[in-house]
């Protein structure tokens, strides 16, 4: 495989950025419910989670949309799970390619989500940035999973 990692390496990489990414998001949660005036990651007007927070972005319907990280990090930390203990496909799909799709789906999200805080709410969440950032880091390792599947078959 690309890079020199072996394939359970980079499923357990993709594993451990998705448990940071459950905690990060079950955070956000917890400190939606919370609703405090402020929070920890409060650094000036700008770099604020509660001004995001705030925001009528920051819930659909009265459920906050950390809850959907919460959901996609989780289905993501279950994929690598079941990768790592041998189950090849899921449904028509190998579980390779499931792990690519949901990474694409939370990246996707996640850019969006950053677009709004930067031009509709001018804050930035320093937490939502972190979970972003292990979207993109789960991303590029499930791309790199892909294709190093590709080649091995191909080499196979």
């Amino acid at each position: 495989m690309a890079g020199g990692f072996a394939r359970g390496d980079v499923l357990l990489l993709i594993a451990v950025l998705a448990a940071f990414g459950v905690a990060d998001a079950g955070y956000l949660t917890y400190q939606w419910y919370e609703a405090a005036d402020s929070t920890w990651c409060d650094l000036d007007s700008y770099w604020s989670c509660s001004a995001v927070r705030e925001s009528p972005w920051a819930s659909v319907a009265g459920i906050p949309t950390a809850v959907v990280g919460v959901a996609g990090f989780g289905i993501l930390l279950a994929l690598a799970g079941a990768a790592l203990r041998g189950t090849a496909g899921i449904g028509p799909w190998p579980t390779d390619r499931w792990i690519l799709l949901f990474g694409i789906l939370g990246a996707a999200v996640g850019a969006g989500l950053t677009l709004v805080e930067v031009f509709v709410i001018q804050a930035i969440c320093i937490l939502c940035v972190i979970g972003f950032a292990l979207d993109l880091g789960i991303l590029g390792l499930a791309a790199v999973l892909v294709r190093g599947s590709r080649t091995s078959r191909a080499a196979g």
